[in-house]
């Protein structure tokens, strides 16, 4: 047999082997997959969907609640003063220590009274031309006690030397604190029970505190003012000075914020 159609067989034969298996390994390759990670085991966390707040969360409101109680003063205190004019100041200072010394002294004998000093003061006094024609001296004295009817009696025993510039009333520190105390339990309930009602018509179960804030005030006693009353003191030494104590607003503000929770089913 000739080798030129031996040859031709020969290559015929390889090039269909060659066919075959390059189709094979295509189909294999096509059929090939990228491996699944593995999920672990167990249930998987659940996630809230977008603009569906959980079970607790809700808005949140800003609340105020308040207790307030109007209480006698129990403190008055009364201011005295002394002066002197002339045209020189160490003579005037000479004549105001003179009475201050005997007043003090008068005054603190009384064991229901606290005495201290208040201003001292020395001033120029000017004619209309501006020069200097004069000076002033004046010297306070602050008496203080619980019992107004103790002030009284001091007012009166030092007339003619001390006068009156002013008498006022206040509530005294502990007197305060005991309201204040009183008045955070009340204003607290108050609080609380704004924040249960305005839960319930809101559609919400219950409410959690976010912030608050407690403020208490109390605004100052104005000062009988007792220049006519010191006047009547002068002429009168023997008659007391009629002093009755005044009321005053006491008060506690709670203020903050809660969250509205726990909202009931429509």
């Amino acid at each position: 047999m000739p080798i030129g159609p031996i040859r031709r067989a020969l290559r015929a034969t390889v090039t269909a082997c060659a066919t075959v298996t390059a189709c094979a390994f295509g189909a294999a390759a096509a059929s090939w997959t990228t491996p699944v990670a593995a999920q672990p085991a167990g249930p998987q966390p659940a996630h809230a969907a977008p603009g569906h707040p959980g079970p607790r969360g809700g808005p949140t409101l800003r609340l105020e609640a308040q207790a307030q109680r109007e209480v006698t003063d129990d403190t008055v205190t009364a201011t005295l003063f002394v002066e002197r004019d002339g045209p020189q100041p160490a003579p005037l200072q000479s004549g105001v220590n003179a009475v201050l010394q005997t007043a003090l002294a008068d005054l603190k004998s009384d064991p229901q009274l606290q005495v201290r000093s208040g201003g001292y003061s020395t001033r120029p006094r000017y004619a209309r031309d501006g020069r200097i024609d004069g000076w002033k001296v004046r010297a306070d004295v602050v008496v203080e006690s619980a019992d107004a009817a103790a002030v009284s009696r001091a007012v009166t025993q030092v007339a003619g030397r001390l006068n009156v510039a002013g008498i006022g009333f206040r509530l005294s520190t502990e007197r305060r604190a005991q309201t204040e105390n009183d008045l955070t339990a009340e204003a607290a309930a108050r609080f609380k029970e704004k924040a249960r009602l305005a839960a319930k018509a809101l559609g919400y179960a219950d409410f959690e505190l976010v912030d608050v804030g407690l403020n208490t005030g109390m605004p100052p006693s104005p000062p009988i003012q007792a220049r006519a009353m010191a006047m009547a003191v002068q002429s009168e030494a023997a008659v007391p000075v009629p002093i009755e104590p005044g009321r005053s607003q006491v008060s506690v503000t709670f203020s903050g914020t809660v969250r509205l929770i726990n909202r009931r089913p429509e």
